[in-house]
Protein backbone atom coordinates (compact mmCIF):
# COMPACT_ATOMS: atom_id res chain seq x y z
CA UNK A 1 0.00 0.00 0.00
CA UNK A 2 1.44 3.48 -0.93
CA UNK A 3 1.09 5.93 1.73
CA UNK A 4 0.41 9.54 -0.47
CA UNK A 5 2.96 12.39 1.06
CA UNK A 6 1.20 15.28 2.35
CA UNK A 7 0.15 17.65 -0.15
CA UNK A 8 1.27 21.23 -0.02
CA UNK A 9 -2.24 22.80 1.35
CA UNK A 10 -2.23 19.90 3.70
CA UNK A 11 1.29 21.43 5.25
CA UNK A 12 -0.32 24.81 5.34
CA UNK A 13 -3.15 24.32 6.90
CA UNK A 14 -1.97 21.72 9.39
CA UNK A 15 -0.25 24.13 11.51
CA UNK A 16 -3.20 26.74 11.10
CA UNK A 17 -5.15 27.46 14.83
CA UNK A 18 -8.37 27.16 12.74
CA UNK A 19 -9.92 24.26 11.99
CA UNK A 20 -10.15 23.90 8.33
CA UNK A 21 -12.53 21.57 6.53
CA UNK A 22 -13.30 20.25 2.82
CA UNK A 23 -16.76 19.23 2.01
CA UNK A 24 -18.27 17.98 -1.81
CA UNK A 25 -20.75 19.77 -2.73
CA UNK A 26 -23.45 17.53 -0.93
CA UNK A 27 -21.66 18.27 2.47
CA UNK A 28 -19.55 15.16 2.67
CA UNK A 29 -16.38 15.46 4.61
CA UNK A 30 -13.40 14.79 2.35
CA UNK A 31 -10.56 16.34 4.93
CA UNK A 32 -10.61 18.00 7.86
CA UNK A 33 -6.73 19.63 9.74
CA UNK A 34 -5.52 18.74 12.87
CA UNK A 35 -7.66 21.75 14.63
CA UNK A 36 -10.79 20.31 13.24
CA UNK A 37 -10.52 17.04 14.96
CA UNK A 38 -9.58 18.88 17.95
CA UNK A 39 -12.79 21.32 17.50
CA UNK A 40 -14.79 18.15 16.99
CA UNK A 41 -13.09 15.93 19.58
CA UNK A 42 -13.02 13.24 17.00
CA UNK A 43 -10.13 11.54 14.82
CA UNK A 44 -9.62 12.97 11.41
CA UNK A 45 -11.00 9.00 10.41
CA UNK A 46 -13.78 9.49 12.14
CA UNK A 47 -15.04 12.55 10.52
CA UNK A 48 -13.62 11.94 6.90
CA UNK A 49 -16.90 10.77 4.84
CA UNK A 50 -19.37 11.83 7.24
CA UNK A 51 -21.63 15.01 7.21
CA UNK A 52 -20.32 17.96 8.75
CA UNK A 53 -24.57 18.23 10.36
CA UNK A 54 -24.56 22.40 9.58
CA UNK A 55 -25.17 24.09 5.74
CA UNK A 56 -22.56 26.32 4.37
CA UNK A 57 -22.78 28.32 0.72
CA UNK A 58 -19.85 29.76 -1.03
CA UNK A 59 -19.18 33.26 0.51
CA UNK A 60 -20.94 33.04 3.80
CA UNK A 61 -19.77 34.09 7.00
CA UNK A 62 -21.73 33.35 10.29
CA UNK A 63 -22.26 32.16 13.56
CA UNK A 64 -22.83 27.96 14.17
CA UNK A 65 -22.94 25.84 16.77
CA UNK A 66 -20.65 22.49 17.06
CA UNK A 67 -21.98 19.84 18.94
CA UNK A 68 -18.94 18.11 21.22
CA UNK A 69 -19.83 15.63 23.68
CA UNK A 70 -22.92 16.32 25.44
CA UNK A 71 -21.86 20.39 25.15
CA UNK A 72 -21.48 22.62 21.92
CA UNK A 73 -18.82 24.85 21.17
CA UNK A 74 -19.95 28.73 19.63
CA UNK A 75 -17.87 29.05 16.31
CA UNK A 76 -17.65 31.73 13.79
CA UNK A 77 -17.12 30.13 9.67
CA UNK A 78 -16.59 31.41 6.36
CA UNK A 79 -16.54 29.38 3.39
CA UNK A 80 -15.53 29.32 -0.10
CA UNK A 81 -15.73 27.70 -3.13
CA UNK A 82 -12.69 25.65 -4.16
CA UNK A 83 -11.31 22.67 -5.87
CA UNK A 84 -10.54 19.41 -4.08
CA UNK A 85 -9.25 15.85 -6.27
CA UNK A 86 -10.30 17.23 -9.67
CA UNK A 87 -13.93 18.03 -8.37
CA UNK A 88 -15.75 21.37 -6.87
CA UNK A 89 -15.59 20.98 -3.23
CA UNK A 90 -16.29 23.61 -0.18
CA UNK A 91 -13.65 25.05 1.87
CA UNK A 92 -14.70 26.00 5.38
CA UNK A 93 -12.12 27.99 7.76
CA UNK A 94 -13.64 27.77 11.05
CA UNK A 95 -12.94 29.15 14.43
CA UNK A 96 -13.98 28.53 17.74
CA UNK A 97 -15.47 31.69 19.47
CA UNK A 98 -16.67 29.55 22.45
CA UNK A 99 -14.36 31.18 25.48
CA UNK A 100 -14.52 34.94 24.18
CA UNK A 101 -18.71 34.42 23.90
CA UNK A 102 -18.45 33.27 27.45
CA UNK A 103 -16.30 36.40 28.47
CA UNK A 104 -18.32 38.74 26.91
CA UNK A 105 -21.54 37.50 28.28
CA UNK A 106 -19.55 37.27 31.92
CA UNK A 107 -18.89 41.10 31.33
CA UNK A 108 -22.03 41.54 30.11
CA UNK A 109 -23.59 40.26 33.45
CA UNK A 110 -21.15 41.64 35.78
CA UNK A 111 -22.00 45.07 34.22
CA UNK A 112 -26.18 44.24 35.04
CA UNK A 113 -25.51 42.95 38.28
CA UNK A 114 -23.27 46.26 38.85
CA UNK A 115 -26.52 48.48 37.79
CA UNK A 116 -28.94 46.19 39.78
CA UNK A 117 -27.00 46.57 42.48
CA UNK A 118 -26.83 49.84 42.77
CA UNK A 119 -30.37 50.66 42.49
CA UNK A 120 -30.53 48.05 45.49
CA UNK A 121 -28.52 49.46 47.16
CA UNK A 122 -29.66 52.96 46.95
CA UNK A 123 -33.50 51.32 47.84
CA UNK A 124 -31.70 49.90 51.01
CA UNK A 125 -30.27 52.41 51.91
CA UNK A 126 -33.65 54.72 52.37
CA UNK A 127 -35.13 51.52 53.49
CA UNK A 128 -32.56 50.90 56.49
CA UNK A 129 -33.57 54.90 57.62
CA UNK A 130 -37.18 54.15 57.60
CA UNK A 131 -36.55 50.88 59.40
CA UNK A 132 -34.41 52.44 62.01
CA UNK A 133 -37.15 55.10 63.10
CA UNK A 134 -39.87 52.32 63.44
CA UNK A 135 -37.43 50.10 65.71
CA UNK A 136 -36.49 52.96 67.83
CA UNK A 137 -40.06 54.43 67.96
CA UNK A 138 -41.66 50.75 68.65
CA UNK A 139 -38.59 49.95 71.75
CA UNK A 140 -38.86 53.51 73.36
CA UNK A 141 -43.12 52.91 73.23
CA UNK A 142 -42.41 48.92 74.95
CA UNK A 143 -39.97 49.81 77.18
CA UNK A 144 -42.50 52.49 78.80
CA UNK A 145 -45.25 49.82 78.90
CA UNK A 146 -45.87 48.00 82.29
CA UNK A 147 -45.99 44.35 82.55
CA UNK A 148 -49.10 43.06 81.37
CA UNK A 149 -49.89 45.86 79.51
CA UNK A 150 -52.33 45.13 76.69
CA UNK A 151 -50.34 46.55 74.35
CA UNK A 152 -47.20 44.59 74.40
CA UNK A 153 -48.57 41.72 72.19
CA UNK A 154 -49.01 44.54 69.94
CA UNK A 155 -45.76 46.09 69.99
CA UNK A 156 -43.71 43.03 69.99
CA UNK A 157 -45.81 42.32 66.61
CA UNK A 158 -44.36 45.40 64.94
CA UNK A 159 -41.18 44.74 66.17
CA UNK A 160 -40.74 41.60 64.96
CA UNK A 161 -41.98 42.66 61.35
CA UNK A 162 -39.43 45.35 61.71
CA UNK A 163 -36.95 42.70 62.09
CA UNK A 164 -38.43 40.18 59.12
CA UNK A 165 -37.49 43.96 56.97
CA UNK A 166 -34.27 43.98 58.03
CA UNK A 167 -33.24 40.56 56.76
CA UNK A 168 -34.64 41.22 53.68
CA UNK A 169 -32.50 44.75 53.58
CA UNK A 170 -29.52 42.75 54.61
CA UNK A 171 -30.21 40.62 51.76
CA UNK A 172 -30.68 43.62 49.48
CA UNK A 173 -26.93 44.66 50.66
CA UNK A 174 -25.77 41.38 50.12
CA UNK A 175 -26.87 41.80 46.42
CA UNK A 176 -25.30 45.27 45.97
CA UNK A 177 -22.17 43.71 47.67
CA UNK A 178 -22.29 46.95 50.39
CA UNK A 179 -22.94 44.88 53.15
CA UNK A 180 -19.63 44.61 55.74
CA UNK A 181 -18.59 41.56 55.70
CA UNK A 182 -16.21 39.48 58.26
CA UNK A 183 -13.53 37.93 56.39
CA UNK A 184 -11.73 35.21 58.13
CA UNK A 185 -9.78 32.01 57.33
CA UNK A 186 -12.85 29.43 56.24
CA UNK A 187 -12.61 25.43 56.54
CA UNK A 188 -15.95 24.40 53.52
CA UNK A 189 -15.92 21.18 55.09
CA UNK A 190 -16.42 22.65 58.33
CA UNK A 191 -18.89 24.63 57.05
CA UNK A 192 -20.75 22.05 55.30
CA UNK A 193 -20.56 19.89 58.54
CA UNK A 194 -21.91 22.35 60.77
CA UNK A 195 -24.93 23.30 58.35
CA UNK A 196 -26.39 19.38 58.05
CA UNK A 197 -28.11 19.47 60.79
CA UNK A 198 -29.95 22.72 60.16
CA UNK A 199 -30.27 21.55 56.53
CA UNK A 200 -31.67 18.07 57.42
CA UNK A 201 -34.24 19.59 59.17
CA UNK A 202 -34.95 22.33 56.68
CA UNK A 203 -35.67 19.86 53.94
CA UNK A 204 -38.75 17.74 53.61
CA UNK A 205 -38.36 13.84 54.22
CA UNK A 206 -38.10 13.18 50.73
CA UNK A 207 -35.46 14.93 49.59
CA UNK A 208 -32.28 12.80 49.81
CA UNK A 209 -29.59 15.45 51.77
CA UNK A 210 -25.61 14.20 50.56
CA UNK A 211 -22.68 15.74 51.24
CA UNK A 212 -19.24 14.66 49.79
CA UNK A 213 -16.24 16.57 51.38
CA UNK A 214 -13.12 17.34 49.97
CA UNK A 215 -9.78 15.89 51.69
CA UNK A 216 -8.25 18.67 53.13
CA UNK A 217 -9.76 21.41 51.50
CA UNK A 218 -8.14 24.33 51.07
CA UNK A 219 -8.92 27.29 52.99
CA UNK A 220 -10.92 30.16 51.98
CA UNK A 221 -11.01 33.93 52.80
CA UNK A 222 -14.69 34.97 53.18
CA UNK A 223 -17.41 35.80 55.95
CA UNK A 224 -18.45 32.35 57.25
CA UNK A 225 -22.18 33.62 58.10
CA UNK A 226 -22.54 34.92 54.59
CA UNK A 227 -21.34 31.73 53.05
CA UNK A 228 -23.99 29.68 55.54
CA UNK A 229 -26.10 32.32 53.95
CA UNK A 230 -25.76 31.07 50.70
CA UNK A 231 -25.25 27.37 50.84
CA UNK A 232 -28.96 27.77 53.03
CA UNK A 233 -30.97 29.78 49.87
CA UNK A 234 -29.32 27.14 47.42
CA UNK A 235 -30.56 23.89 49.21
CA UNK A 236 -34.06 26.33 49.49
CA UNK A 237 -34.20 26.89 45.89
CA UNK A 238 -33.01 22.75 45.51
CA UNK A 239 -36.27 22.57 47.74
CA UNK A 240 -38.72 24.16 45.63
CA UNK A 241 -37.29 22.35 42.53
CA UNK A 242 -38.10 18.91 43.77
CA UNK A 243 -41.53 19.22 44.93
CA UNK A 244 -42.19 15.79 45.06
CA UNK A 245 -38.82 14.52 45.91
CA UNK A 246 -35.49 13.81 44.94
CA UNK A 247 -31.57 14.17 46.14
CA UNK A 248 -29.78 17.22 46.75
CA UNK A 249 -25.56 16.87 47.47
CA UNK A 250 -23.42 19.77 48.12
CA UNK A 251 -19.49 18.95 46.97
CA UNK A 252 -16.59 20.35 47.63
CA UNK A 253 -13.19 19.93 46.43
CA UNK A 254 -10.10 21.67 45.37
CA UNK A 255 -9.07 22.73 41.74
CA UNK A 256 -6.38 24.20 40.26
CA UNK A 257 -7.48 25.92 37.34
CA UNK A 258 -4.90 26.75 34.52
CA UNK A 259 -5.43 30.15 32.47
CA UNK A 260 -6.77 28.15 29.22
CA UNK A 261 -9.50 26.81 31.19
CA UNK A 262 -13.10 28.46 30.33
CA UNK A 263 -13.97 28.82 34.10
CA UNK A 264 -14.31 32.27 35.37
CA UNK A 265 -11.88 31.52 38.15
CA UNK A 266 -8.02 30.85 37.50
CA UNK A 267 -5.24 29.66 40.07
CA UNK A 268 -5.60 27.38 43.17
CA UNK A 269 -9.59 27.67 44.39
CA UNK A 270 -12.09 25.48 45.91
CA UNK A 271 -15.38 24.93 44.41
CA UNK A 272 -18.75 24.29 46.10
CA UNK A 273 -21.49 22.49 43.92
CA UNK A 274 -24.97 22.35 44.76
CA UNK A 275 -27.17 19.71 42.41
CA UNK A 276 -30.20 18.51 42.58
CA UNK A 277 -32.15 16.78 40.13
CA UNK A 278 -35.48 18.73 40.11
CA UNK A 279 -37.60 20.22 37.36
CA UNK A 280 -34.58 22.60 36.07
CA UNK A 281 -34.45 26.15 34.78
CA UNK A 282 -36.12 26.95 31.66
CA UNK A 283 -32.71 28.63 29.19
CA UNK A 284 -34.79 31.81 28.88
CA UNK A 285 -34.45 32.25 32.79
CA UNK A 286 -30.99 31.37 33.30
CA UNK A 287 -29.14 34.34 32.02
CA UNK A 288 -31.50 36.60 34.92
CA UNK A 289 -31.71 33.97 37.92
CA UNK A 290 -29.11 36.01 39.91
CA UNK A 291 -31.27 39.55 39.67
CA UNK A 292 -32.89 41.05 42.21
CA UNK A 293 -36.82 40.59 42.66
CA UNK A 294 -36.84 38.31 39.58
CA UNK A 295 -38.61 34.92 40.27
CA UNK A 296 -40.25 32.40 38.81
CA UNK A 297 -42.17 31.43 41.76
CA UNK A 298 -46.05 31.81 42.86
CA UNK A 299 -46.88 35.12 43.99
CA UNK A 300 -46.38 35.45 47.85
CA UNK A 301 -43.70 32.16 47.62
CA UNK A 302 -40.47 34.30 47.63
CA UNK A 303 -38.81 37.80 46.89
CA UNK A 304 -36.40 36.79 44.02
CA UNK A 305 -33.27 37.95 46.47
CA UNK A 306 -31.91 34.36 47.21
CA UNK A 307 -29.84 33.51 44.40
CA UNK A 308 -29.33 37.24 44.26
CA UNK A 309 -27.69 37.27 47.37
CA UNK A 310 -25.32 33.86 46.99
CA UNK A 311 -24.22 36.07 43.64
CA UNK A 312 -23.59 39.26 45.88
CA UNK A 313 -21.87 36.85 48.66
CA UNK A 314 -19.92 35.09 46.34
CA UNK A 315 -18.65 38.14 44.48
CA UNK A 316 -17.29 39.76 47.60
CA UNK A 317 -15.53 36.66 48.65
CA UNK A 318 -13.71 37.62 44.78
CA UNK A 319 -15.41 34.35 43.82
CA UNK A 320 -18.18 33.50 41.18
CA UNK A 321 -21.08 31.26 41.09
CA UNK A 322 -22.54 29.59 37.91
CA UNK A 323 -25.50 27.75 36.61
CA UNK A 324 -25.82 24.46 34.82
CA UNK A 325 -29.45 23.64 34.53
CA UNK A 326 -31.63 21.08 31.90
CA UNK A 327 -35.17 21.39 31.90
CA UNK A 328 -36.51 18.16 33.37
CA UNK A 329 -32.77 16.95 34.71
CA UNK A 330 -31.91 19.08 37.15
CA UNK A 331 -29.21 21.84 38.28
CA UNK A 332 -25.77 22.65 39.43
CA UNK A 333 -24.77 25.64 40.83
CA UNK A 334 -20.76 26.04 41.15
CA UNK A 335 -19.07 28.47 43.41
CA UNK A 336 -15.44 28.45 43.35
CA UNK A 337 -13.81 30.77 46.03
CA UNK A 338 -9.96 31.98 45.71
CA UNK A 339 -7.51 29.86 47.74
CA UNK A 340 -6.92 31.69 50.96
CA UNK A 341 -3.08 32.90 51.85
CA UNK A 342 -1.83 34.26 55.43
CA UNK A 343 -3.58 33.80 58.65
CA UNK A 344 -6.63 33.76 59.70
CA UNK A 345 -8.41 36.76 60.82
CA UNK A 346 -9.42 37.55 64.62
CA UNK A 347 -13.28 37.70 65.71
CA UNK A 348 -14.07 40.98 65.97
CA UNK A 349 -14.06 41.81 70.45
CA UNK A 350 -17.39 43.28 71.73
CA UNK A 351 -17.36 46.81 71.98
CA UNK A 352 -18.83 46.86 75.28
CA UNK A 353 -20.62 45.60 77.91
CA UNK A 354 -24.44 45.10 77.69
CA UNK A 355 -26.76 47.11 79.83
CA UNK A 356 -27.86 50.32 80.88
CA UNK A 357 -25.39 53.44 78.83
CA UNK A 358 -26.29 56.79 79.84
CA UNK A 359 -24.34 60.05 79.75
CA UNK A 360 -24.16 63.52 80.03
CA UNK A 361 -21.85 64.34 77.64
CA UNK A 362 -22.75 66.75 74.29
CA UNK A 363 -23.16 64.97 71.48
CA UNK A 364 -23.29 66.68 67.73
CA UNK A 365 -25.83 64.48 65.36
CA UNK A 366 -25.19 64.82 61.60
CA UNK A 367 -27.71 63.22 59.73
CA UNK A 368 -30.12 64.53 56.54
CA UNK A 369 -33.03 62.50 57.24
CA UNK A 370 -35.31 64.66 59.38
CA UNK A 371 -37.20 61.53 61.50
CA UNK A 372 -34.13 59.79 61.99
CA UNK A 373 -32.70 62.18 63.48
CA UNK A 374 -35.51 62.78 65.85
CA UNK A 375 -35.42 58.72 66.23
CA UNK A 376 -31.81 59.01 67.42
CA UNK A 377 -31.87 62.63 69.48
CA UNK A 378 -34.58 61.02 71.30
CA UNK A 379 -32.77 58.25 72.50
CA UNK A 380 -29.84 60.02 73.05
CA UNK A 381 -31.22 62.50 75.59
CA UNK A 382 -33.79 59.67 76.98
CA UNK A 383 -30.54 58.57 78.53
CA UNK A 384 -28.99 61.66 79.79
CA UNK A 385 -26.99 63.15 77.09
CA UNK A 386 -27.42 66.70 75.77
CA UNK A 387 -27.82 66.50 71.59
CA UNK A 388 -26.81 69.31 68.82
CA UNK A 389 -27.98 68.29 65.61
CA UNK A 390 -27.08 69.62 62.09
CA UNK A 391 -28.58 68.27 58.61
CA UNK A 392 -25.05 68.36 56.25
CA UNK A 393 -21.74 67.83 57.13
CA UNK A 394 -21.89 72.10 55.88
CA UNK A 395 -24.44 72.30 58.94
CA UNK A 396 -21.84 70.13 61.37
CA UNK A 397 -18.59 72.34 60.47
CA UNK A 398 -20.38 75.46 61.27
CA UNK A 399 -21.69 74.09 64.14
CA UNK A 400 -18.07 73.11 65.42
CA UNK A 401 -16.30 76.03 64.40
CA UNK A 402 -18.66 78.06 66.80
CA UNK A 403 -18.62 75.54 70.10
CA UNK A 404 -16.23 72.88 69.24
CA UNK A 405 -15.47 73.21 73.06
CA UNK A 406 -18.66 72.06 73.95
CA UNK A 407 -18.89 68.86 71.59
CA UNK A 408 -17.36 65.48 73.03
CA UNK A 409 -18.35 63.91 70.04
CA UNK A 410 -19.89 63.25 66.63
CA UNK A 411 -22.22 61.19 65.73
CA UNK A 412 -22.81 61.37 61.84
CA UNK A 413 -24.93 59.73 58.78
CA UNK A 414 -22.60 58.75 55.81
CA UNK A 415 -24.29 59.46 52.75
CA UNK A 416 -25.69 63.01 52.88
CA UNK A 417 -26.26 65.98 50.21
CA UNK A 418 -23.13 68.51 50.14
CA UNK A 419 -20.92 67.25 52.51
CA UNK A 420 -20.67 63.56 53.01
CA UNK A 421 -19.96 61.80 56.53
CA UNK A 422 -16.65 60.91 55.42
CA UNK A 423 -15.60 64.45 54.02
CA UNK A 424 -16.80 65.72 56.91
CA UNK A 425 -14.61 63.13 59.36
CA UNK A 426 -11.42 64.50 56.83
CA UNK A 427 -12.32 67.83 58.35
CA UNK A 428 -12.62 66.98 62.14
CA UNK A 429 -9.66 64.93 62.15
CA UNK A 430 -7.33 67.47 60.71
CA UNK A 431 -9.06 70.85 62.53
CA UNK A 432 -10.25 68.72 66.09
CA UNK A 433 -7.92 65.85 66.19
CA UNK A 434 -9.05 64.51 69.77
CA UNK A 435 -12.58 64.84 68.90
CA UNK A 436 -14.60 61.26 68.63
CA UNK A 437 -16.17 60.18 65.55
CA UNK A 438 -18.88 57.41 64.96
CA UNK A 439 -20.06 56.83 61.42
CA UNK A 440 -23.61 55.56 61.27
CA UNK A 441 -25.22 54.35 57.47
CA UNK A 442 -27.50 51.48 56.05
CA UNK A 443 -25.46 51.76 53.06
CA UNK A 444 -22.31 53.56 51.65
CA UNK A 445 -19.69 53.15 49.00
CA UNK A 446 -17.25 53.66 50.99
CA UNK A 447 -15.28 50.30 51.91
CA UNK A 448 -16.44 49.47 55.45
CA UNK A 449 -14.44 47.11 57.08
CA UNK A 450 -14.70 44.06 60.23
CA UNK A 451 -11.53 45.30 62.75
CA UNK A 452 -10.35 43.58 66.25
CA UNK A 453 -12.84 46.02 67.90
CA UNK A 454 -15.79 46.28 65.67
CA UNK A 455 -16.88 47.19 62.55
CA UNK A 456 -14.47 50.23 61.04
CA UNK A 457 -14.58 53.01 58.39
CA UNK A 458 -11.80 55.63 58.19
CA UNK A 459 -10.50 53.58 60.89
CA UNK A 460 -13.53 55.21 62.87
CA UNK A 461 -16.55 53.26 64.81
CA UNK A 462 -19.38 52.15 62.13
CA UNK A 463 -22.79 51.13 63.63
CA UNK A 464 -24.72 50.01 61.03
CA UNK A 465 -28.62 50.80 60.23
CA UNK A 466 -30.85 49.68 61.67
CA UNK A 467 -29.99 49.60 64.74
CA UNK A 468 -31.59 49.07 68.23
CA UNK A 469 -31.48 51.93 70.77
CA UNK A 470 -28.96 49.71 73.10
CA UNK A 471 -26.94 49.51 70.12
CA UNK A 472 -26.57 53.25 69.83
CA UNK A 473 -25.99 53.80 73.72
CA UNK A 474 -23.25 51.30 73.65
CA UNK A 475 -20.90 52.55 71.06
CA UNK A 476 -21.43 56.07 71.86
CA UNK A 477 -21.06 55.24 75.71
CA UNK A 478 -17.62 53.18 74.67
CA UNK A 479 -15.76 55.58 72.24
CA UNK A 480 -16.31 58.51 75.04
CA UNK A 481 -14.85 56.32 76.94
CA UNK A 482 -12.24 55.11 74.95
CA UNK A 483 -11.21 58.94 74.38
CA UNK A 484 -11.47 59.70 77.60
CA UNK A 485 -8.70 56.61 78.39
CA UNK A 486 -6.50 58.28 76.07
CA UNK A 487 -6.52 61.61 76.12
CA UNK A 488 -5.74 60.57 80.20
CA UNK A 489 -3.11 57.93 79.12
CA UNK A 490 -1.02 60.90 77.01
CA UNK A 491 -1.49 63.44 79.87
CA UNK A 492 0.58 61.28 82.30
CA UNK A 493 3.12 60.87 79.97
CA UNK A 494 6.23 62.03 81.67
CA UNK A 495 8.16 64.81 79.65
CA UNK A 496 10.98 64.40 77.45
CA UNK A 497 12.95 65.87 80.15
CA UNK A 498 11.46 64.70 82.99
Amino acid sequence: MTIEPPTPFEHVVAVMPDAVIVTDQDGIIQFVNPAAAELFGKTAAELVGTATGFCATPGEAREIELPRGDGRRDAEMRVAACVWNGRPALLAVIRDITEQKQQSERRRQAQKMEAIGLLAGGIAHDFNNLLLVMLIYAEMVRAECPQGDPRLPDITEVIRAVERAQALSRQLLACSRKHPGHPVMVNLNDVVAGLQSALRSTLPANIEFVTLLADQPWPVLADQGQIEQAITNLASNAMDAMPDGGRFALEIQNRSISGASQSVMHGDCVALCARDNGIGIDPAHVSRIFEPFFTTKARGRGAGLGLATCYGIVAQAGGSITVESEPGKGTVFTILLPRAPGEAAEKPADIGETGEHRGHETVLVVEDDDAVMRATSNILRTHGYNVVTAMNGDEACRVLQGESDNIDLVLSDVVMPQLSGPALQKIVADKWPALPFIFMTGYSEQPVSHQEDGIRLENRPVLMKPFRANALLQIVRHTLDHAGKTALAAATLPSATG
